[in-house]
C-alpha cells in the first residue's frame, strides 16, 4: 500500500486551506426543494416563451421564483419591508422626514420645497400604493429578455481551429488530430481550455490612429433585447410568428410551417380548418409546451439556484446530477438552461467602489463636486440624492447605502439571457459543462466530436450539426455606472464542478478538473505511477481514495 502521509505532507506544499466543498446533499436538497414547491397557478408565476428557431419556434414554459414565492410576491414582501423599516410612528404612510430616510424615496433638496409643495397642495405623506408605484418604476419589469448572438463566434473558432486544411469539413484525419490542436488553446497553462480562451482575436487597430494616440479599446458585446425569444403574451407576437414561418403568405400557419405535430395545431384550431390565424396563434402560449421548467433565482448557498424539468418534449442529454443545468435536445436546437449564481446586491456595491476609488482623485475618502463634474449621471442631480447629510460630499458608505437600496427592487426581476452557442463543436469536447475541455476530455475528443454528424456523409461541416443555445435565469441588476446588462457576462453561466476527493487530491487538483496529471501531482514519480491504478497517465478521485 502506498502511504497516503507523504502525500498530505506534500499536499500542504499546494494550499494552506481546503477549498470549500459543496456537498451533494446540499445539490439535491436544492433540487428537492422545487420539486417540492406546490405548482400556484399564479399568472406571476408562469410564463410561456417561444423561441424564434428557423426549423420553427420552440414553445417554453417557465415557472420563475425567488426563494419559493413568486417574483411579484418578492417585490411585494419588499415593500412591506421597506414601509415598515421608515414608518417610526406605525401610521400606515410616511411622511416626507420618514421616506427621505431611504435613497429610494428621498427627492432632492431645494430651497423653499416643502412650502412650495404645500402650497400646491400635495399630500404631506406617501401611501403604502406611492412606494409601491415608485418601486414598481425603478424596478423595472419583473422579466426581461435578452440576447447575445456573439457568443456563436468562440464556436465558429473552435470549428476553424479544427478544419486545418479550410476545406470547410472535418475529417477523420482532423477529428483524431483534435486534442492536440485545442491544448494549443490553453493559453494559461492550466492545461484545460476554456471557453473564453476560444474568444476570436480582437481586429488589428489602425496604425495611423496608434500614432496619434486615438486608438480605442474594442468595448465587449453587450446582451441586446431579443428578438429570438418572445412572451407568448405579446401583442405582436402574431404577426411575428406570420411574418418568419408564413411561407406561402396565406396569413395562416400549417403544423409543416410551424415544425409541430398535427394535434397541438388542433388544440388550438378553433374553426377547425387545420391552420392557424393570427386570432388562433394569439393564445399559443396555452398550447402544450416543448418544456415546462422551473427556476428559483435564490442564492445557491440559500438553498435556491434549482432548475427543475417538469416535462420535456425532448430529450434529457445531462446527467441530472447538477441541480442548476439541464441540457435538452429537440429536433430545431440542443438547448441548455442554467442559473447564474450573482449577487445582485454586492456585485453593484462592488462596481460602484471601484468607480468612486478612480473618482476619488485626492484620496481623501469622500467625492466633492468637482471629481464628479464630468459624470453625466452625477449632473443629474444624483449628488444630491446620494449625499444624505447635505454637507455637499459623497462619503463612500453614501455610496454604498444608495447602490445598495437602488438595486433591491432590481433584484426582484429575473433577466433571461440568450446566448448562440452556435452549432455545438465545444459543448461536445465539454462533457461536463463546465466551461472548459480538461485533458481527460481532450482524450475523448475525437469521439465526442463524431457524434456531431448528421448525414452520415464523409466529414462534418461547419453548420451539419443542430443548432446549439444556452438560456440562462439571473437576477436582475442596477449599475450606477454604465448599463445594467453589464452584469451579465459575455459568456453562459458555466459552473465549475464542486472539489471531489480526498483533502490532498483537492489540493493538489489545481484546475479542478477531477483529476491530476504528473505536472500537478507534489509527490514522487513512482507514487504516481502507483496511484494511477489503469495507467492513463491520470489519478482520479476513487484511484486517490484507495491510498492508505
Amino acid at each position: 500500500m502506498i502511504s497516503v502521509s507523504l502525500i498530505l505532507a506534500l499536499s500542504v506544499l499546494a494550499a494552506d486551506a481546503p477549498p470549500k466543498v459543496v456537498a451533494k446533499a446540499s445539490v439535491e436538497a436544492a433540487r428537492g426543494k422545487a420539486e417540492a414547491t406546490p405548482d400556484r397557478e399564479n399568472p406571476a408565476d408562469r410564463r410561456d416563451v417561444l423561441l424564434l428557431l428557423g426549423g420553427g419556434p420552440l414553445h417554453l414554459r417557465l415557472h420563475l421564483s425567488l426563494a419559493g414565492v413568486s417574483l411579484a410576491e418578492a417585490r411585494r414582501q419588499y415593500v412591506g419591508r421597506l414601509i415598515n423599516s421608515l414608518d417610526a410612528d406605525r401610521d400606515g404612510k410616511l411622511t416626507r422626514e420618514e421616506a427621505a430616510r431611504s435613497p429610494l424615496l428621498r427627492t432632492k433638496s431645494r430651497p423653499n420645497a416643502a412650502q412650495f409643495l404645500k402650497g400646491l397642495g400635495a399630500p404631506a405623506f406617501l401611501s403604502a400604493r406611492d412606494v409601491d408605484r415608485t418601486v414598481e418604476r425603478l424596478g423595472g419589469e419583473p422579466v426581461a429578455y435578452r440576447q447575445d448572438l456573439s457568443s456563436s463566434k468562440n464556436d465558429l473558432e473552435v470549428f476553424k481551429l479544427l478544419d486545418t486544411d479550410s476545406n470547410g469539413l472535418l475529417d477523420q484525419k482532423e477529428l483524431d488530430a483534435s486534442p492536440d490542436l485545442v491544448l494549443v488553446k490553453d493559453d494559461d497553462g492550466d492545461e484545460c481550455v476554456s471557453f473564453e480562451e476560444f474568444f476570436p482575436p480582437p481586429p488589428q487597430p489602425d496604425p495611423r490612429q496608434v500614432l496619434l494616440g486615438l486608438a480605442q479599446r474594442t468595448s465587449p458585446p453587450t446582451p441586446t433585447v431579443a428578438d429570438i425569444v418572445r412572451d407568448a403574451q405579446e401583442p405582436l407576437l402574431p404577426r411575428r410568428l406570420l411574418a418568419r414561418y408564413d411561407r406561402n403568405r396565406d396569413l395562416q400557419l400549417t403544423a409543416a410551417e410551424l415544425n409541430w405535430p398535427a394535434e397541438r395545431i388542433k388544440a388550438l384550431d378553433a374553426d377547425g380548418n387545420r391552420k392557424l390565424d393570427a386570432q388562433e396563434l394569439a393564445a399559443i402560449g396555452r398550447s402544450t409546451p416543448d418544456i415546462e421548467l422551473s427556476a428559483d433565482l435564490q442564492p445557491n448557498e440559500a438553498g435556491g439556484g434549482a432548475i427543475d424539468v417538469r416535462a420535456t418534449a425532448g430529450q434529457r442529454l445531462d446527467s441530472g446530477e447538477r441541480a442548476d443545468y439541464a441540457k435538452v435536445a429537440f429536433s430545431a436546437a440542443v438547448v441548455t438552461f442554467s442559473h447564474r449564481n450573482l449577487d445582485p446586491i454586492a456585485s453593484a456595491v462592488e462596481n460602484a467602489m471601484r468607480q468612486f476609488n478612480q473618482l476619488d482623485m485626492d484620496a481623501n475618502g469622500y467625492l466633492d463636486r468637482d471629481e464628479t463634474a464630468e459624470r453625466i449621471r452625477f449632473e443629474r442631480g444624483l449628488f444630491e440624492l446620494m449625499d444624505a447629510d447635505g454637507d455637499d460630499k459623497i462619503f463612500a458608505d453614501e455610496m454604498k447605502q444608495y447602490v445598495a437600496a437602488r438595486g433591491e427592487p432590481a433584484a426582484t426581476t429575473c433577466r433571461v439571457n440568450l446566448y448562440d452557442t452556435g452549432y455545438g463543436f465545444f459543448m461536445a469536447l465539454d462533457a461536463n459543462a463546465d466551461g472548459r475541455v480538461s485533458v481527460r476530455e481532450l482524450r475523448h475528443a475525437p469521439m465526442a466530436l463524431a457524434q456531431l454528424d448528421r448525414d452520415r456523409r464523409p466529414g462534418i461541416a461547419e453548420k451539419e450539426p443542430v443548432r446549439h443555445f444556452h438560456i440562462e435565469f439571473v437576477r436582475g441588476s442596477y449599475q450606477l455606472f454604465g448599463p445594467s446588462e453589464q452584469l451579465a457576462a459575455q459568456t453562459p453561466a458555466f459552473q465549475q464542478r464542486r472539489p471531489i476527493g480526498p483533502i490532498w487530491f483537492q489540493r493538489m487538483d489545481r484546475n479542478n478538473d477531477g483529476d491530476l496529471t504528473w505536472n500537478e501531482f507534489l509527490g514522487p514519480r513512482e507514487v504516481f505511477h502507483g496511484l494511477d491504478g489503469d495507467a492513463d497517465g491520470l489519478i482520479d478521485p476513487h484511484e486517490a481514495e484507495k491510498a492508505r
